[in-house]
């Protein structure tokens, strides 16, 4: 066939493709040559106006980073050539506070004084594997600070982030190799740029310290202000049974779960918006970036590492963005205070050590045959439990007991002391509902699934649906922040976030 000559040779599969043939078999070879010069012309514009957009995007990026606050002098190992390990500190400095507006909302900074790290967490890229994991470091956490003497990691803080960096080598064998630094005003500006995100509270909430305030159980869109006293939250009282209840439960550690969660939430808004238009991940770049602090070897390319890092995260799949707690129990001199659990933290702690292709020395991965479930039905569903028990040892995981227990809003997948990875597996049987919480108390089975309202049942492995409405109960009148609530009607249930 000459060169010139139209392909006569096409599959018409589809009237596109049928009415292209056509075209293409009715044009001569003069009109075939203009018709071929202009279609490789449009693709050339196209390339052109791509190629663009991703410089003009490098260079808004770039141009946005020199707007950050550069901490100088801070002190990092060479870490792999496109990854490593990023502290991440929220602090809890007033120090921005200059009105009374300000002075209201987050406290003076003549009474709060100093800093201590009010969130504290390492994330971890490893270019190789293509992953990420961040692990929450809790506040309450006893190390020994390389200055002298020991104490709370959070307020190793107060003497500088440097005093962190080399915490986390000395104490956890864990090297830092990026520093990023946020406050309350920058929390509230991330959660601003990208809109409000939707937390679902099953009873009336609040939090007198934080200022956490929802006086009607439901789904909730939190703006900046709220989210931040969301995740904030250590003192949360619930409205159950005509009352104020005191629900803070583990503190610190209930908060970090909390935080996690939301960090699912706004990550996935985030990419969301990012990947329908590029222009909306400038506008979120230009309200967060500049009120960050980062330290001064962080790069443009470091930035854009971390952005792709958190595209496609579906809030609602199981994996998609692994996050952590290290593993902690009471400290034996102080109770109301944490040390290591060293059986467990290794593993993780090992993940944030390697790189690429490095052995790790992470758990062996449980099989459903190995893990005894037992089921306990909260969802006041006759008979929930004992289909649930039946579905979970047709997926070949051993028979434990089956009971009843009080209501329960949320799916519970409890797990006996160093059986976390057995916890993790039945996870994945659950469609993505379930919160997972380890229980010292577990007699006779490594892990007992609490049935609660949002309950979906068992299904394959890493199977996501859509969970049970959950109903909410709340007081007509569950009050502001400071009052009391007058009625304990049920309003109709509010959608599930």
């Amino acid at each position: 066939m000459p060169a010139d000559d139209p392909p006569v040779a096409l599959r018409p599969e589809s009237g596109a493709m049928r009415r292209y043939h056509r075209q293409a078999v009715a044009l001569t070879p003069a009109s075939w040559r203009v018709f071929r010069r202009r279609f490789f012309a449009a693709c050339t514009a196209a390339l052109v106006v791509i190629v663009t957009t991703v410089v003009v995007l490098n260079l808004k990026v770039a141009d946005t980073l020199a707007g950050t606050k550069k901490i100088a002098g801070l002190r990092f190992p060479d870490g792999p050539a496109q990854g490593g390990n990023y502290l991440i500190i929220g602090s809890d400095s007033r120090a921005f506070v200059s009105d009374p507006g300000q002075e209201q909302a987050f406290g003076s900074k003549q009474t709060q004084t100093g800093q201590r790290a009010d969130v504290m967490m390492v994330l971890h890229i490893d270019p190789v594997k293509k992953t990420s994991l961040l692990v929450s470091f809790p506040r309450d956490l006893i190390v020994k600070f390389p200055s002298g003497g020991d104490g709370q990691i959070n307020s190793a803080f107060d003497k500088g982030p440097q005093e962190v960096i080399d915490i986390m080598r000395q104490d956890f064998n864990v090297q830092i190799n990026h520093y990023v630094q946020l406050d309350f005003q920058a929390f509230i500006s991330v959660v601003d740029a990208v809109g409000t995100i939707k937390v679902q509270f099953d009873t009336p909430t609040r939090d007198l310290f934080s200022g956490l305030s929802v006086p009607v159980a439901g789904c909730v869109a939190l703006d900046g202000n709220s989210a931040l006293a969301f995740v904030r939250s250590r003192h949360r009282e619930e409205f159950i049974n005509g009352g104020w209840r005191d629900r803070s439960g583990r503190s610190d550690l209930d908060r970090i779960q909390r935080q996690q969660d939301f960090i699912r939430k706004l990550a996935a808004k985030a990419s969301a918006q990012a990947g329908r238009n590029p222009l909306d991940a400038i506008d979120i770049a230009n309200a967060v970036v500049p009120k960050l602090q980062v330290d001064k070897q962080l790069s443009t390319n470091d930035i854009l590492r971390l952005v792709r890092t958190f595209r496609n995260v579906d809030p609602n799949q199981p994996g998609a963005l692994d996050m952590q707690t290290l593993p902690v129990v009471p400290s034996p001199s102080n109770p109301n205070r944490l040390v290591v659990k060293d059986a467990e933290a290794a593993p993780i702690l090992d993940q944030l050590r390697n790189f690429g292709n490095t052995p790790t020395t992470g758990p062996v991965t449980a099989q459903p045959v190995d893990v005894t479930v037992s089921v306990v039905n909260g969802s006041n569903i006759s008979g929930a439990a004992g289909r649930a028990f039946a579905d979970l040892q047709a997926q070949a995981f051993a028979p434990g007991t089956t009971g009843n227990t009080a209501t329960t809003p949320r799916t519970e997948v409890r797990y006996a002391a160093g059986a976390l990875a057995k916890g993790q597996l039945v996870m994945q049987y659950l469609g993505g509902v379930g919160q997972l919480i380890e229980d010292s108390t577990l007699k006779g089975a490594d892990v007992t699934v609490v049935i609660g309202a949002d309950w979906s049942g068992v299904h394959a492995r890493d199977k996501t649906v859509k969970p049970a409405t959950v109903p909410t109960t709340a007081p007509a009148n569950a009050g502001t922040t400071g009052s009391k609530p007058t009625a304990t009607t049920k309003p109709p249930a509010g959608p599930v976030c």
